[in-house]
Parts: structure tokens; sequence; C-alpha cells
């Protein structure tokens, strides 16, 4: 054993299980000595690993895998173009602006559902500031956390990061159903009166096909048949439908008409669109004056209007299923559960109950 000076380098030059070693140190003769000394400790005391031995130790050893890491390599970009940009927006969301800050710097394979309850604890308890003030955090927002969560560490465990998936036995948290107030067809009757005539075809269309908002907002002309009198809601690369599916729906009279006095903006391929031809938006603020002036209260959103065709449709009388295909939706379920019963259809279908057949009976208190 000993030190030596080559290429301007200090080395040490020893033994170990019957092997010579040599190895650098560095320019200072002192370093080498200091390191060969500590070497020699380490050999009598049973106690040394050679460099190259640790270097392959090391590297079998499990690397930790940062949550940051794999949020913004990994799941975020497979969501982008596995999702909806709608869809994607909202999980990118959730996990830069709530879930990184509070895992960043945990190891994937170290958090447990114990850490993941706690964030969602957290997360239950926190506050936002609305135009009514400061408010707590809804039920379905936590909710929409847990989805992502739950979502993120199953890619994880497909992706072999992860051997179990910590979300797995997280349950979502119980919401308070809080529908959209059904309009009556009178309100629906009123507003068309008063919406702006540009707009006039874009509502009967959402009050007798149900589009959703972007539906409408991406209609083109060409999806409309005049032969057939049928329009589609197609599924494009450059916007497709919620379900990637295209569907039919059959145009009646009321939505024909419209659509045949509707202005067709030259140079624009879509059916409702802004002075320069472009897709709108929004038209929240037209819609809101609208119904202020059909006096119905509360406004009127969009959505409300598609949430307005499926209930009126099913009460009178349309088959679910039929309704279920118009809606363009998957399960039965869903097209039901927008299914809200109108109260004065309700009170006329009372009327319909009866048990007498037509014999009423005798009211009248007999004296003994």
């Amino acid at each position: 054993m000993g030190v030596y000076r080559k290429n301007e380098k200090w080395w040490i030059d020893y033994y170990y299980l019957g092997k010579r070693r040599r190895q650098k140190i560095g320019t200072v003769k002192k370093d080498a000595e200091e390191a060969l000394n500590k070497i020699k400790v380490k050999i009598a005391a049973g106690e040394f690993v050679p460099l190259d031995e640790g270097k392959r130790q090391a590297s079998l050893e499990p690397q930790p895998v940062l949550f940051e890491t794999f949020a913004v390599e990994d799941f975020l970009p497979w969501s982008e173009v596995t999702h909806s940009s709608r869809h994607f927006g909202n999980t990118e969301l959730i996990v830069r602006v709530h879930l990184i800050p509070h895992f960043r710097e945990k190891d994937l394979k170290k958090i447990n559902t114990k850490h993941l309850e706690d964030y969602l604890g957290k997360r239950s308890r926190s506050t936002y500031v609305s135009g009514k003030g400061k408010r707590r955090v809804k039920s379905s927002t936590v909710n929409r956390d847990i989805a992502c969560i739950k979502l993120l560490f199953r890619k994880a465990v497909e992706w072999g990061k992860l051997e179990e998936n910590p979300a797995r036995g997280i349950k979502p948290l119980k919401e308070i159903p809080n529908p959209p107030r059904l309009l009556e067809q009178e309100e629906i009757v009123r507003l068309l009166e008063e919406v702006p005539d540009r707009l006039y075809a874009l509502i009967a269309c959402a009050v007798y096909a149900g589009l959703r908002k972007e539906e409408l907002f991406h209609l083109r002309w060409t999806d409309i048949n005049w032969k057939t009198v049928e329009l589609t809601v197609a599924s494009r690369e450059d916007h497709h439908t919620k379900n990637y599916e295209s569907r039919g729906i059959p145009i009646n009279e009321p939505l024909l008409e419209a659509l045949r006095r509707h202005p067709r903006r030259l140079g624009s391929p879509y059916v409702f669109c802004n002075r320069d031809g472009k897709t709108y938006d929004n038209i929240r603020t037209a819609l809101r004056g609208a119904a202020k002036r059909a006096g119905i209260e509360g406004g009127v959103k969009l959505h409300q209007l598609r949430h307005a065709f499926c209930s009126h449709a099913l009460m009178q009388g349309i088959d679910p299923r039929t309704v279920q295909k118009w809606m363009g939706h998957r399960d039965l379920k869903t097209t039901l559960r927008y299914a809200h019963v109108s109260p004065d259809h309700e009170k006329a279908a009372i009327q319909k109950l009866r048990y007498d057949h037509g014999h009423y009976m005798d009211t009248s208190i007999k004296k003994a």
C-alpha cells in the first residue's frame, strides 16, 4: 500500500480481498495519505466497501419518485392527450394549485392513505372568497380532488411506479343535490320572446334539441340536413363531444323555422358565431338580460335549457331511451337524473288518480 503521483494527481494503491486497487484522490499528497489511512482502518474493522461496489449497491436500491416529478412529467402529459381540453384544464388546476404544493417533495412511494386523508381534511376545511364573501369549499369540489387523486395513483400503479394504490379505499364525500330549477313551459316561451334576434335560434336549439353549450357554439351549417330535417352533433378532432360520439337529433317545426330564419355569416362555418365569425365564448350577459325581461327570478343558465329539454320531453311521454340518445348519455340513469318533474305536471298528474271509477262515496253524515 502507498501513495504515488501520476499526471499531476496523487493516487493511492492498496489491496483488498487479494485484489490490487488504485484510486485517484487529488492534487494534494496529504489528502491521498489521509484517504489511504481511512481505508486501512475500515479494512481492519471489516467495514470497508469499495467505491465501485458501493455505486452498484446504490443503483440496486429503489430510487425515490417525487410526487411533483411524476405529476408534471408523467400524469399531466398523459391527461392532456387522453382527456378533453376542459377536463384536462380542471385536472391541471387541481394538480398544480392544490396537490403539488401539499405533496411537492414527498416520495410517491411513501405517500400512504393517512397522508391523503389529511390533505382532504385540510381541503374540506379551506375557504375561498366569492362575491358573497368568504365561503367554505363545497363537497363537490373536494370530490373532484378525490377523483383526480385516485386516477393519479391508479396510473402510477399501472405504469410500475407503485405496487399499491393508497387512494383505493378513499370514498367521496356526500353531496347535497343542487339541480338547476326546472323552467316551466310558459317561462321558456317568455324567454324565447325576450332573447335578442341574433340568439333566438341558439336558444331554440337548446330547448328543442338539448345541445350542450360547447355543442351549440361549435354547431356547423354542414351539420344541418335540410332534406332529412335532422341535425348532427358531430364529434371532430378539433372539437369532440363529451363522450367522443356523434349523434343525430330530428328537428321539429319550431326549431326548423328558427334555423331557416337565422342569418348565415359569410366565411364562417358556424351556425352561431360572433361578428368575426368565431365561436362564442359565452352568452351569459345576454341570457341574464333576457331572463330578467321575461320575469324569470334567479336568471337562466344555458345548461338549464338542456335540463328543461330533457325533463319536458320525458313529461310529454317521449320514450326515455329516445331522450337518452338525443341527450348523448351513455347511461340511462344520467338521463333520468335530469328528469325533474314540473310542479304543474305533478298537479295535472295527480288529478288522474282515481279509485272509485266514477262512483263517489256519500260523505254526508247520517244521524243516529
